[in-house]
């Protein structure tokens, strides 16, 4: 398998670093751990994104037919995907095998190769989210991103604010409790990018690589695309949200 690092590709590592893992198993019936890369996603939300983005990357990669799972217990779709070559390639460009936790980064050959659009693309597309607020009846857009690797969310706050967009970095707090009622709190990070100006200029030079962003997206051009003092439709506003 020769892989080539394309716009394909740096949309699946953008993808990786959001919801992905490389993973090492022992296996009784091999000598060697067995290595897999997962992703998973919400199955209430991330269907259609597995369905046209996910599954024809690696599909391309791989040269052979993908399937997701549903796992209905905890809402989610999940790809485990046996592969030594995609899983060796993706950990040599500084993917951590297991907990991603905050080791994680865009690599310098996509900032060499002008793909960091297409790795913060897959990246948005799996921790980030568009909110369209309904405020007295305009529609207010807000993106943002949640993740816990402190390093790579400034590292994609100073990239898009470089393009020219204008949002903040904030520290929050995430509090986990495990089923035995032991309560750990850990920092939690996002960056936030509000209004009209923000959302075009991102959609523009990123893109929306998540159906279900794009959708969102779309509805809101509809509305107020073009020039600022076109008639918005409120009942289309209100049927939606």
């Amino acid at each position: 398998m020769n892989i080539e690092i394309d716009k394909d590709f740096a949309l699946l590592y953008g993808i990786m670093l959001g919801d992905g893992c490389l993973c090492k198993v022992n296996r009784k019936d091999r000598p060697s751990k067995y290595k897999f890369i997962s992703i998973t996603c919400s199955l209430d939300d991330d269907v259609p994104f597995f369905e046209q983005v996910v599954l024809p990357i690696l599909e391309k990669l791989t040269q052979r037919k993908i399937k997701f799972i549903f796992r209905k217990d905890c809402r989610a779709i999940e790809i485990k995907l046996h592969n030594v070559e995609l899983f060796d390639f993706i950990h040599s460009l500084g993917f951590p095998i297991g907990k991603k936790e905050n080791k994680l980064a865009i690599p310098k050959i996509f900032y060499d190769k002008e793909l960091v659009n297409y790795v913060i693309s897959g990246f948005f597309a799996t921790d980030g989210s568009l909110v369209l607020t309904n405020n007295n009846g305009t529609l207010y857009p807000r993106l943002e991103v949640h993740a816990i690797c402190k390093e790579l969310l400034i590292e994609t706050h100073k990239y898009l604010v470089n393009q020219g967009m204008n949002g903040a970095f904030y520290e929050s707090k995430r509090v986990n409790i495990s089923p035995g009622a032991f309560r750990e709190v850990h920092p939690k990070y996002r960056f936030q990018f509000n209004g009209k100006h923000n959302l075009f200029l991102f959609e523009k030079l990123i893109g929306f690589s998540n159906p279900a962003y794009q959708k969102k997206f779309e509805f809101y051009n509809q509305i107020y695309g073009g020039t600022e003092n076109r008639t918005r439709d409120l009942s289309l506003m209100r049927a939606a949200y």
